[in-house]
């Protein structure tokens, strides 16, 4: 009783003596030798919390963060970007639609969403992204059934813009489901290229497969395999590779992960992306694209992965990369970095 009512008095901004008196109540309820005792703490707290301090080293009880990745991104970041970080990672969730361009064009799905009253504001991250203020039941919103939109976080929407798809290309999704950026590429070619979507479960592959059903997508063919050892009998002239990471990019919209990961994982993973990179780097055609993109803002996952790979891989060259943090744009963190197959021995 007396946790959840500090944290609401400290946290949700609600009228002092209606939290003190509902938590009395409650407490009445269930322990009515503790009334008192109830009453005197709330109260006593709310007289001296001004000068309540909660010390640097007490980040993780605030911030509700473990410690060693607290302890990470102040080495990294330093304090005030970690923080702002955290009070990101703390905040509800939002909803953005990406617009699937095979079957309607913004302008018509706004109109669509005002005429239904729907509260929504348009992404300035995202061209094609719709920002819902209250999202409700998802499938119930216009436009679901028939595929006029795809939910897809706006930092994760900008991903596939910078591998740059074109019409009658082939391409290849080499961590595709659920599908969210393999139906963006589907939806930036208006269905005109030949995508191939590849994901180790069977199970999430028949999500991709569903996504790409509701939203009219025919350019899309899926096989279930490996990342790490699939070889396809084929030559892409892009391949993109949005790797399984830590998810610390995200952490707001996976709450458990930040107590589920341990330190030894982030380089476990930095591990298997590598695998992952080096091994799409052999279908990739002479002068194509790759796009190497987390959901993580650990360096070890992202830009390390990077110089190890290019280390190996001379025959490519580093186009640009993208570091978004939670603490610069008020978006989830991503990683992006564009890779180009350039033959550097080509002739020799």
């Amino acid at each position: 009783i007396l946790r959840l009512g500090i944290y609401e008095l400290e946290y949700l901004q609600r009228p002092d003596y209606a939290v003190v008196n509902s938590y009395v109540d409650l407490c009445r309820k269930l322990e009515k030798n503790s009334v008192s005792f109830v009453n005197a703490i709330l109260r006593n707290f709310l007289r001296k919390r001004e000068v309540i301090v909660i010390k640097n080293e007490d980040l993780s009880i605030k911030y509700s963060h473990p410690a060693w990745l607290i302890d990470r991104w102040i080495k990294e970041y330093g304090e005030e970007a970690t923080i702002k970080i955290m009070e990101y990672n703390n905040l509800p969730p939002k909803t953005s639609l990406r617009i699937n361009r095979i079957k309607t064009d913004k302008t018509t799905l706004i109109e669509l969403l005002k005429q239904q009253g729907i509260d929504f504001k348009e992404s300035v991250h995202c061209e094609d992204c719709i920002v819902l203020k209250n999202s409700g039941n998802i499938r119930s919103l216009p436009g679901y059934n028939e595929g006029f939109w795809v939910v897809q976080g706006e930092s994760s929407a900008m991903v596939v813009p910078l591998l740059a798809p074109q019409e009658g290309e082939k391409i290849l999704d080499l961590c595709a489901a659920p599908g969210a950026k393999t139906t963006q590429i589907a939806s930036l070619t208006r269905d005109k290229s030949q995508i191939t979507a590849v994901d180790i479960n069977p199970r999430r592959i028949e999500k991709v497969n569903e996504n790409c059903k509701r939203l009219g997508i025919k350019s899309v063919r899926t096989i279930t395999g490996d990342a790490v050892e699939i070889k396809i009998n084929d030559s892409f002239d892009r391949i993109l590779v949005d790797a399984p990471c830590s998810n610390t990019g995200v952490l707001n919209r996976r709450p458990d992960a930040r107590w589920n990961r341990r330190p030894e994982d982030i380089a476990n993973l930095a591990e298997l992306q590598l695998k992952i990179l080096n091994n799409a780097a052999g279908m990739l055609k002479k002068g194509g694209i790759m796009v190497y993109s987390t959901c993580s803002i650990e360096p070890e996952e992202n830009r390390q992965v990077i110089e190890k790979f290019l280390h190996l891989n001379k025959s490519f060259r580093l186009e640009s990369l993208k570091q978004i943090l939670q603490s610069d744009k008020g978006i989830e963190g991503f990683f992006i970095a564009i890779l180009q197959y350039i033959n550097l021995f080509e002739g020799v």
